[in-house]
């Protein structure tokens, strides 16, 4: 992962904000033990990369092992690490790459054609997201005559005001003013 983002320095230097970067990882740093040396490179390049879009396409499980196997069992677990770091960046979105076999080689480590034309159909949805912002509309609610309202009062916790309009005290606090203002 350095050796990718050490040689793209001045391309992603010219990137401008309405940019996507797509980064997909495998799962050859879980094989080589990689996998959170890769992890922290990523999270810094996203980290001092805020202003550009990112897409990070987590690494597909591999169908040549077991299910079970080491190699799974850490492509699984970075992928998860993975999710929870990135969620605190407003500019990435993650793209599960979890595939069925079926759109995997007969091996079952790369992807086939079929395989190929989901991917490529799911990063055109999450790159889409990035700039098909709905715009959400406030609800504008009208007040009512005569409602209770809570009003958090310091004193008393379960006071009500009925309407704007009248005075939120109690009449013995009210009392209690009008002796202070004559004073």
């Amino acid at each position: 992962m350095r050796v990718i983002v050490d040689t793209m320095k001045e391309d992603i230097m010219k990137l401008k904000s309405d940019d996507v970067v797509v980064i997909w990882g495998g799962s050859n740093d879980s094989e080589k033990n990689n996998s959170k040396e890769a992890q922290k490179h990523l999270c810094d390049f996203v980290k001092n990369n805020q202003m550009i879009k990112i897409v990070v396409m987590n690494a597909p499980p591999r169908h040549d092992l077991l299910p079970s196997s080491c190699i799974n069992n850490e492509v699984i677990s970075i992928s998860r690490q993975l999710k929870k770091r990135m969620t605190i960046y407003n500019n990435v979105k993650i793209l599960e790459t979890d595939l069925e076999r079926e759109y995997l080689t007969k091996r079952g480590l790369h992807l086939n054609s079929s395989g190929k034309e989901c991917i490529a159909l799911r990063l055109v949805t999450v790159v889409r997201s990035f700039f098909n912002k709905e715009i959400i509309s406030p609800i504008c609610l009208q007040w009512k005559k005569d409602t209770m309202v809570p009003n958090q009062d310091r004193h008393n916790n379960d006071s009500y005001v009925t309407s704007c309009n009248e005075n939120p005290l109690a009449p013995h606090q009210t009392a209690h003013m009008h002796q202070h203002e004559r004073r």
